[in-house]
């Protein structure tokens, strides 16, 4: 799959008339318009758009783990399990490709 038809299948759907624009006539001419320009996004930019805002509300740290740790490595304390840890990056490598172990 190209990233570019990716990255394109989430780009808004602008309304736009196709063409020159017709000049107005009448007494509106010249004066500015009521209405403004309009734009409507598809289903794909709309959950696009969802997700994008969950995202970056959350940062995917959990800050109390990371305190907790580093209170743990600063004083000689913190144990790790080198076989667990092992463990858990076989597991991410193997997601990451959607096989499983």
């Amino acid at each position: 799959m190209e990233i570019k038809k990716l990255i394109d299948a989430f780009r808004p759907v602008e309304s736009r008339e196709s063409g020159p624009k017709a000049e107005k006539k009448g007494p509106a001419a010249g004066t500015a318009s009521t209405q403004g320009d309009r734009i409507s996004l598809s289903a794909g930019a709309q959950t696009y758009r969802g997700v994008q805002a969950v995202a970056e509300a959350d940062s995917g740290v959990r800050t109390d783990r990371v305190e907790q740790i580093k209170e743990q490595v600063e004083s000689n304390t913190y144990q790790m399990n080198s076989r667990k840890t092992a463990e858990k990056m076989l597991e991410q490598e193997y997601g990451a490709w959607g096989r499983q172990i």
